[in-house]
């Protein structure tokens, strides 16, 4: 067997809150939140509290960002995320009023009382900049959040994904989102024969993004099967990359493409998908472990000040799932709170506000 094949017997089939339908919660609206004006008030006021200490926007925690009412309420949005359904769109937000700084600090006030900010790039950024930079995704170094393009569905390397929309497209950027869980059922109902292929290890590019002593592709199986919890890994666009860019990955074997094949084939059918337009304001909250994401292309305004402009962070709860060892190559660690994000030689944490 091999080292990254699960040990224990995966179930034919997971129930449970995670395994939810797109077609189903389309109809249902239970999975969208808005923020009461109390405590759109209580956020405001921690954020400024913050902005009057003069700290490095990096530095900012729950201790800095105090919120006595509302810090229940973020407990449940973990929850709810980390054992519950994997994901929420959280309203209202009134960026349209606030500053950027303001309405950055806030949103890093937010993530700071679920978990640990993460680096989402090379540069070490804990505050990520969803923006087209008008560079090419043919450059071996650029990621597709970065352009325009549609998002094929996969996973991020941390345990949560949050994205705060400021500025929406002129028209398309809409979020496409799926259950993990929901997809696995799907595959091992259809082709039980490829159930096996979506645990072993698949070469994935780093993008240019390496960590020291490490290849420029690291590998990981799709699906993990650890302490009775499945977990999903996936960035196909990368896995074809780091098979095109690499003579030294691994070839990947013909089941590993059928099964691949097969999820692209249900993704496309749309029944586990789940679509919604952001609105600025919206922040949208996601279980990388439970939730593939995707979007489609988009058309930005004329106006440079009109662009569609989403911030991101990438977070680590303290309460979270274990993970085996193998994701030490990629995350950094297993460690709860302190694992996932992107550090090579030279990074140094930071926020910048400015998108470029």
């Amino acid at each position: 067997m091999n080292a990254l094949m699960p040990k224990l017997q995966v179930p034919k089939a997971i129930a449970g809150p995670a395994a939810w339908n797109g077609q189903e919660l389309q109809k249902d609206t239970s999975w969208i939140l808005e923020w009461t004006q109390d405590e759109i008030r209580e956020l405001i006021e921690a954020g400024s509290y913050f902005l009057s200490l003069n700290k490095p926007l990096e530095q900012i925690s729950p201790k800095y960002f105090p919120l006595a009412s509302l810090s229940k309420k973020i407990k449940e949005f973990s929850n709810e995320l980390l054992f519950g359904r994997g994901f929420l769109l959280i309203r209202g937000l009134p960026v349209d009023q606030l500053d950027l700084k303001l309405s950055a600090t806030i949103y890093l006030g937010i993530g700071s009382h679920i978990g640990s900010l993460r680096s989402s790039n090379a540069k070490g950024h804990l505050l990520g900049h969803v923006k087209d930079q008008g560079v090419d995704i043919k450059n071996k170094d650029v990621r597709f959040y970065q352009t325009n393009k549609k998002l094929d569905f996969h996973t991020d390397s941390a345990d949560l994904v949050a994205l705060l929309c400021l500025q929406k497209a002129k028209s398309g950027g809409e979020s496409y989102i799926a259950s993990s869980i929901s997809l696995y059922n799907e595959v091992a109902l259809r082709r039980p024969d490829l159930v096996e292929a979506l645990f072993m290890p698949y070469p994935t590019d780093r993008r240019g993004e390496i960590p020291d002593g490490y290849d420029p592709w690291y590998s990981m199986p799709i699906f993990t099967w650890f302490e009775d919890q499945l977990t999903c890994t996936y960035i196909r666009q990368y896995i074809d990359s780091a098979q095109n860019n690499f003579p030294d990955a691994p070839r990947l074997k013909l089941e590993q493409v059928d099964v691949m094949d097969l999820m692209d084939e249900i993704l496309a059918e749309r029944k586990v998908v789940l679509s919604m337009e952001f609105e600025p304001g919206d922040i949208q909250i996601l279980n990388n472990h439970l939730i593939l994401h995707s979007r489609s292309d988009f058309e930005n305004w004329p106006e440079p000040e009109r662009h569609r402009h989403l911030l991101r962070l990438w977070i680590a709860p303290n309460n979270a799932r274990s993970l085996p060892e193998y994701y030490i190559p990629r995350w950094g660690s297993t460690t709860k709170g302190d694992r996932g994000g992107i550090i090579v030689p030279g990074t140094q944490l930071s926020v910048e506000l400015n998108s470029l």
